[in-house]
Parts: structure tokens; sequence; C-alpha cells
């Protein structure tokens, strides 16, 4: 295995040094640069192209927003955040939609009680993000020309060039009742566009998987909550999802639809490599739901939500995954694909008013 090269950006010395130390004590990792301001580390992105960025947020000259703004657009890298979820939150999230992968708490002083946990979840989120291929992307305008009432034409730029177009249409015999979304890295920007497309007028209860650590779940739901024309905040166990509401399913915890179609929550790991598992929110609602669901397996990495959403399109609902070209990170969505789990393939702008259309709304 190949050393993982790690470029530390961190304004507070105190912060910096201790970060280093963790990374530089950790088997197959090397630090090969430290960053004090988001200038240097653009700088140093593009003399030393480390594997991985740990980014902090509040910096002078150039805060860690706008230097992965500049990083993604000028040398992509993997990002992770490294921040205070409880000071940080709105900042991380814009920074995620700025195309950080990522984020996780700042670990405390070495004399902590949680110390040991802190370092090991830096150190493994640092070395899982290292192994992304970060994808540049272009929003692509489909001009939909003249359709009948209830159509849309949605397509995208494929990786051969050509221009691919596909036509939606609602099912009046079996219309939705609840959309299931399901993201990973590059989730959040990803689900402001989404859900920020849908009007305050939508009628359905969407109900979302994000991976991302339990830190800084209220502060993705705040966010998107302020982003969106619908409300948003996180599933409460043993509540009804509501028309016109969106759920996020809490940090460290499995979120699932029971037979009555009351939210689930389970703290057992189960076997599964995420807590939430977008597999548990998909593949019950496929057996509670049948054909009468929408689910959406947007960017991330791995292959969380493949086979929650083959079981969706097998119960007969509606499936999107979004294409390779607007992916920040191509896996989930690929792996959907790959098992024909996918009934249609959009490009990310293209996904809410598919969603709008086949629920009958559009």
């Amino acid at each position: 295995m190949s050393v993982i090269r790690v470029l530390v950006v961190e304004d507070s010395l105190s912060q910096r040094h201790r970060l280093v130390s963790m990374i530089r004590e950790s088997a197959g990792m090397v630090v090969v640069g430290e960053a004090t301001d988001g200038v240097e580390a653009l700088e140093m992105v593009e003399k030393l192209r480390p594997d991985v960025v740990s980014m902090d947020l509040r910096m002078p000259r150039l805060n860690g927003v706008d230097a992965t703004r500049e990083i993604m657009g000028q040398f992509p890298t993997p990002i992770v955040i490294v921040s205070t979820a409880s000071s940080d939150s709105d900042i991380t999230m814009q920074a995620m939609q700025a195309g950080a992968l990522a984020a996780i708490e700042k670990p405390p002083a070495v004399d902590h009680d949680d110390f040991a946990r802190r370092r090991d979840e830096l150190v493994s989120m640092l070395r899982l993000m290292a192994g992304v291929r970060v994808i540049r992307h272009w929003p692509v305008a489909v001009p939909s020309g003249n359709l009948r009432s209830g159509e849309q034409v949605l397509g995208g730029l494929r990786g051969t060039g050509s221009l691919s177009s596909q036509i939606i249409r609602s099912n009046d015999a079996a219309l939705p009742e609840i959309v299931v979304v399901a993201a990973s890295a590059g989730g959040p920007s990803a689900l402001v566009e989404v859900l920020g497309s849908l009007p305050a007028s939508f009628n359905l209860p969407i109900v979302i998987v994000q991976h991302l650590t339990s830190d800084f779940m209220p502060g993705l739901a705040d966010w998107l909550n302020r982003s969106c024309a619908l409300p948003v905040r996180l599933a409460r166990r043993g509540e009804f999802p509501r028309p016109g509401t969106i759920l996020i399913a809490p940090g460290g915890t499995h979120l699932g639809i029971s037979a009555d179609h009351r939210i689930v929550l389970d703290s057992n790991p189960n076997g599964y490599r995420h807590q939430p598992a977008a597999d548990v929110l998909l593949e019950s609602t496929a057996a509670e739901y049948g054909p009468h669901a929408i689910g959406v397996v947007l960017t991330g990495m791995g292959d969380d939500g493949a086979l929650g959403l083959r079981a969706m399109r097998s119960a007969g609902a509606r499936t999107i995954a979004q294409n390779r070209d607007t992916c920040i990170v191509f896996g989930m969505p690929a792996a959907a694909i790959a098992l024909e789990a996918a009934e249609f393939v959009l490009p990310l702008d293209k996904i809410g008013s598919a969603i709008m259309t086949l629920s009958g709304c559009g």
C-alpha cells in the first residue's frame, strides 16, 4: 500500500502541531506540508499534490471555504474539513458545497477522555477520503422542446460527449407517496440543488440518509432548512413522515420505515459499513411502499444504497441515480447503475424536476 500524503491547513500553531503529530504517528501516512492559511494551502496543493487535505475554516487572508473552492476549481483534491461543529456548522456546509468531501470535529486535547476515539476517527476519515477520485463536473442545459403535459426530457453529456435524453412520465396507476434519498461524499451540495428546486407546494414526504458524522447533522438540517422552500429537520423516532416535510436521519443511527409507515431509528450497527446506512432506508421503503415511492441515489463513495435502490425498482418504485458527469464522487450511483437499479440516470440539475414529474406534481 502506498503512503498517504497529507497537507495540514490550520492557522492555530498548537492545533496544527496536534494534527501533524496524530498523522505522523499513524502507519502509512506522512505530512507533506503545513499551511497556516488558505493562500499557502493553494500554493502547496499546486506544488506538493497531496493525496488529501485536512482543512481548517477560520483563517486569515483566505478562509477554508474560499480555499476549498479555489482548490477544487484548479487542482481537484480530496478535502476533509476539520472544524468545530458547535460553532462552524454553517460555514462547514458552505465548504462542502464548495467541494469538500467530508467534515469531522477537531480532536480535543491529548488528556481529554475522548481523545483516542476522536484521533482514530480523524485518521480513518483522511485515509478513506485519500482514496477518492474527485471528478470535475459541469452543469448542462438541455432544451425541453414541446412536451405533452406530465412529461419532461432530461439529459446530460456523457463521458463520450454524446447527448442522451430520457422521457420521464408519471404513473397515474401507482402515484408515489414518499421520496427517499441517499447521499454520501459531495452530498450536502447535491441535496441543496435537488431539494432547493422543489416548490413549497410539493406534497410528498422526503426522507434522507446522508453519510456525515453525527456532530454535523444538526448543522446540515439547519442549513438545508434555510436553503429550501420545504421545512427540513432531523427525523424523530416513531413519527409519521408528513407531506411536504423533509426528514434527515440523525447521525450514528439507522433510519427505516415500519409496516405502519413510522420512522424507525436503530442504534445497532447490524453489520453495515455506514450508520446510518442508505440500504436500510431504501430496502424498508421497498418493503412497505412497493410501487408507491421514488428512490434517489446521489453522489457518494462506496456502494451503499445500490441494493436498496434495486429492491425499490424490483418492487415497482421509480428510481433515479445521479449521472457521472455531475457527481463529485461517482461510487454510489455507479454501483446502483451496475445493478440496473436506476430507471433513470440524470444530471443533478434535472433530478428535482424529475421528482416533480414522477410524483404527479410537475
